[in-house]
Protein backbone atom coordinates (compact mmCIF):
# COMPACT_ATOMS: atom_id res chain seq x y z
CA UNK A 1 0.00 0.00 0.00
CA UNK A 2 2.70 2.30 0.57
CA UNK A 3 3.56 2.62 -3.28
CA UNK A 4 -0.17 2.55 -4.66
CA UNK A 5 -1.44 6.36 -3.84
CA UNK A 6 -4.51 6.30 -2.65
CA UNK A 7 -5.43 2.97 -1.42
CA UNK A 8 -6.29 2.41 2.25
CA UNK A 9 -7.71 -0.77 1.88
CA UNK A 10 -5.73 -3.81 1.90
CA UNK A 11 -8.06 -6.40 -0.34
CA UNK A 12 -7.52 -3.40 -3.17
CA UNK A 13 -3.74 -2.99 -2.85
CA UNK A 14 -3.42 -4.56 -6.35
CA UNK A 15 -1.37 -2.99 -9.08
CA UNK A 16 -0.67 -4.86 -12.64
CA UNK A 17 2.55 -3.57 -12.37
CA UNK A 18 3.51 -2.18 -9.04
CA UNK A 19 3.24 -5.70 -7.39
CA UNK A 20 5.49 -8.61 -5.72
CA UNK A 21 7.09 -9.22 -8.66
CA UNK A 22 9.08 -6.28 -8.91
CA UNK A 23 10.45 -8.09 -5.41
CA UNK A 24 10.87 -11.07 -7.67
CA UNK A 25 12.88 -9.05 -9.89
CA UNK A 26 14.86 -7.60 -7.51
CA UNK A 27 16.22 -10.47 -5.87
CA UNK A 28 16.93 -11.90 -9.88
CA UNK A 29 19.02 -9.25 -10.15
CA UNK A 30 21.20 -9.33 -6.90
CA UNK A 31 21.49 -13.10 -7.52
CA UNK A 32 22.80 -12.11 -10.68
CA UNK A 33 25.30 -10.01 -9.44
CA UNK A 34 26.71 -12.68 -6.69
CA UNK A 35 27.30 -14.86 -9.68
CA UNK A 36 24.37 -17.52 -9.81
CA UNK A 37 21.92 -17.23 -12.91
CA UNK A 38 18.49 -16.48 -12.33
CA UNK A 39 15.34 -16.40 -14.51
CA UNK A 40 12.51 -14.08 -13.88
CA UNK A 41 8.55 -14.75 -14.19
CA UNK A 42 6.38 -11.36 -13.90
CA UNK A 43 3.59 -12.77 -15.73
CA UNK A 44 -0.04 -11.22 -14.09
CA UNK A 45 -2.18 -14.60 -15.05
CA UNK A 46 -5.44 -12.78 -14.58
CA UNK A 47 -4.36 -10.59 -17.33
CA UNK A 48 -3.21 -13.16 -19.37
CA UNK A 49 -5.32 -16.19 -18.49
CA UNK A 50 -8.78 -16.00 -20.45
CA UNK A 51 -11.57 -16.69 -18.04
CA UNK A 52 -8.82 -16.39 -15.22
CA UNK A 53 -9.74 -18.16 -11.96
CA UNK A 54 -7.81 -17.51 -8.33
CA UNK A 55 -8.03 -21.25 -7.35
CA UNK A 56 -6.02 -22.14 -10.55
CA UNK A 57 -3.48 -19.78 -9.51
CA UNK A 58 -0.86 -22.74 -9.06
CA UNK A 59 -2.01 -24.91 -12.28
CA UNK A 60 -0.95 -21.24 -14.13
CA UNK A 61 2.39 -21.06 -12.19
CA UNK A 62 3.34 -25.05 -12.88
CA UNK A 63 2.85 -24.16 -16.92
CA UNK A 64 5.67 -21.02 -16.27
CA UNK A 65 8.03 -23.15 -14.58
CA UNK A 66 7.04 -26.59 -16.90
CA UNK A 67 8.40 -24.08 -19.98
CA UNK A 68 11.28 -22.15 -17.52
CA UNK A 69 12.64 -25.44 -16.94
CA UNK A 70 12.69 -26.76 -20.73
CA UNK A 71 14.32 -23.26 -22.24
CA UNK A 72 16.75 -23.48 -19.51
CA UNK A 73 17.95 -27.04 -18.36
CA UNK A 74 20.43 -25.92 -15.48
CA UNK A 75 17.59 -24.45 -13.54
CA UNK A 76 18.42 -26.46 -10.11
CA UNK A 77 16.58 -23.92 -7.68
CA UNK A 78 12.80 -22.45 -7.74
CA UNK A 79 11.57 -19.27 -5.42
CA UNK A 80 8.08 -18.61 -5.48
CA UNK A 81 7.60 -15.12 -4.11
CA UNK A 82 4.47 -13.78 -2.36
CA UNK A 83 3.90 -10.72 0.45
CA UNK A 84 2.22 -11.80 3.62
CA UNK A 85 -1.80 -10.90 4.46
CA UNK A 86 -0.70 -9.82 7.65
CA UNK A 87 -0.05 -6.21 8.68
CA UNK A 88 2.85 -4.03 9.74
CA UNK A 89 4.08 -5.21 13.29
CA UNK A 90 3.59 -8.73 12.26
CA UNK A 91 5.58 -7.89 9.00
CA UNK A 92 8.61 -6.12 10.05
CA UNK A 93 11.94 -5.93 11.88
CA UNK A 94 14.35 -3.19 12.62
CA UNK A 95 18.13 -4.06 11.52
CA UNK A 96 20.54 -1.57 12.48
CA UNK A 97 18.36 1.44 12.50
CA UNK A 98 16.65 0.14 9.07
CA UNK A 99 13.28 -1.30 8.78
CA UNK A 100 13.40 -4.64 6.46
CA UNK A 101 10.03 -6.81 5.47
CA UNK A 102 10.40 -9.47 7.72
CA UNK A 103 10.57 -13.34 5.79
CA UNK A 104 8.27 -16.46 6.10
CA UNK A 105 9.36 -19.68 4.52
CA UNK A 106 6.43 -21.58 3.60
CA UNK A 107 6.38 -25.14 3.00
CA UNK A 108 3.18 -27.43 1.40
CA UNK A 109 2.59 -30.05 3.78
CA UNK A 110 0.26 -31.85 1.19
CA UNK A 111 3.19 -32.80 -1.01
CA UNK A 112 4.96 -36.17 -0.51
CA UNK A 113 8.24 -35.41 -0.27
CA UNK A 114 7.70 -31.96 2.06
CA UNK A 115 10.51 -32.90 3.84
CA UNK A 116 13.35 -32.39 1.26
CA UNK A 117 12.08 -29.04 0.55
CA UNK A 118 11.51 -28.13 4.52
CA UNK A 119 15.40 -29.28 4.47
CA UNK A 120 16.47 -26.64 1.75
CA UNK A 121 14.12 -23.84 3.10
CA UNK A 122 15.93 -24.80 6.11
CA UNK A 123 19.22 -23.81 5.16
CA UNK A 124 18.32 -20.71 3.89
CA UNK A 125 16.22 -19.53 6.86
CA UNK A 126 19.72 -20.44 8.76
CA UNK A 127 22.19 -18.43 6.50
CA UNK A 128 20.21 -15.16 7.11
CA UNK A 129 19.66 -16.59 11.15
CA UNK A 130 23.23 -15.96 11.45
CA UNK A 131 23.69 -13.01 9.85
CA UNK A 132 20.30 -11.33 10.56
CA UNK A 133 18.83 -12.68 13.64
CA UNK A 134 14.92 -12.04 13.06
CA UNK A 135 14.94 -10.95 9.22
CA UNK A 136 13.19 -14.38 9.01
CA UNK A 137 10.53 -15.86 10.82
CA UNK A 138 11.15 -19.52 10.36
CA UNK A 139 9.25 -22.50 8.15
CA UNK A 140 5.87 -23.12 8.29
CA UNK A 141 4.58 -26.27 6.86
CA UNK A 142 0.70 -25.66 5.50
CA UNK A 143 -1.43 -28.59 4.46
CA UNK A 144 -4.45 -27.68 6.09
CA UNK A 145 -6.16 -25.25 4.05
CA UNK A 146 -5.34 -23.85 0.42
CA UNK A 147 -3.49 -25.53 -2.27
CA UNK A 148 -1.22 -27.81 -0.04
CA UNK A 149 1.53 -28.20 -2.48
CA UNK A 150 2.38 -24.80 -3.95
CA UNK A 151 4.11 -27.01 -7.36
CA UNK A 152 6.67 -27.80 -4.52
CA UNK A 153 6.61 -31.42 -5.91
CA UNK A 154 8.37 -29.90 -9.19
CA UNK A 155 11.60 -29.81 -7.69
CA UNK A 156 13.25 -30.45 -3.56
CA UNK A 157 14.85 -27.46 -4.28
CA UNK A 158 11.53 -25.32 -4.28
CA UNK A 159 10.34 -23.11 -1.68
CA UNK A 160 7.44 -20.61 -1.39
CA UNK A 161 8.79 -17.03 0.18
CA UNK A 162 6.75 -14.33 1.95
CA UNK A 163 8.41 -11.45 1.70
CA UNK A 164 7.11 -8.85 3.96
CA UNK A 165 3.07 -7.91 3.89
CA UNK A 166 0.68 -5.53 2.62
CA UNK A 167 2.14 -2.70 5.00
CA UNK A 168 5.48 -3.15 3.67
CA UNK A 169 7.20 -0.56 1.26
CA UNK A 170 9.26 -1.66 -1.96
CA UNK A 171 11.94 0.07 -0.48
CA UNK A 172 11.50 -2.37 2.77
CA UNK A 173 10.84 -5.61 0.26
CA UNK A 174 14.08 -4.72 -1.87
CA UNK A 175 16.42 -3.92 1.22
CA UNK A 176 15.28 -7.69 2.11
CA UNK A 177 15.69 -9.59 -1.59
CA UNK A 178 19.26 -8.29 -1.31
CA UNK A 179 19.85 -10.29 1.87
CA UNK A 180 18.36 -13.21 1.16
CA UNK A 181 19.89 -13.03 -2.16
CA UNK A 182 23.28 -13.27 -0.80
CA UNK A 183 21.45 -16.07 1.70
CA UNK A 184 20.33 -18.16 -1.32
CA UNK A 185 23.99 -17.63 -2.93
CA UNK A 186 25.72 -19.18 0.17
CA UNK A 187 23.52 -21.91 0.25
CA UNK A 188 23.68 -22.57 -3.55
CA UNK A 189 27.19 -22.71 -3.13
CA UNK A 190 27.16 -24.77 -0.84
CA UNK A 191 25.53 -27.55 -2.47
CA UNK A 192 27.59 -27.10 -5.53
CA UNK A 193 30.46 -28.10 -3.31
CA UNK A 194 29.05 -31.13 -2.05
CA UNK A 195 27.90 -32.43 -5.04
CA UNK A 196 31.47 -31.46 -6.34
CA UNK A 197 29.62 -29.44 -8.71
CA UNK A 198 31.16 -26.10 -10.51
CA UNK A 199 33.22 -23.46 -9.52
CA UNK A 200 31.85 -20.19 -8.12
CA UNK A 201 32.58 -18.71 -11.33
CA UNK A 202 31.24 -21.37 -13.44
CA UNK A 203 27.67 -21.40 -11.68
CA UNK A 204 24.76 -21.34 -13.93
CA UNK A 205 22.10 -22.43 -11.67
CA UNK A 206 19.15 -20.76 -12.02
CA UNK A 207 15.96 -19.12 -9.36
CA UNK A 208 12.45 -19.29 -10.86
CA UNK A 209 10.22 -16.37 -9.35
CA UNK A 210 6.75 -16.19 -9.79
CA UNK A 211 4.13 -14.36 -7.91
Amino acid sequence: MPDLPGVKDPDKAYDPKKNVTLVGLRLAQKLEQDGIGAVHSDINYPATEKNFYYPYSYKYSLKTLQEASAAHPDLKFYFDIHRDSQRRDKTTVTINGKDYAQLYFIIGGKNPDWKENEQFASQIHQALENKYPGLSKGIFAKAAEGNGVYNQNFSANSVLIEVGGVDNSLEECYRTADLLADAITEVVLNVQKVDGGAAEGDAKDGGKKTN
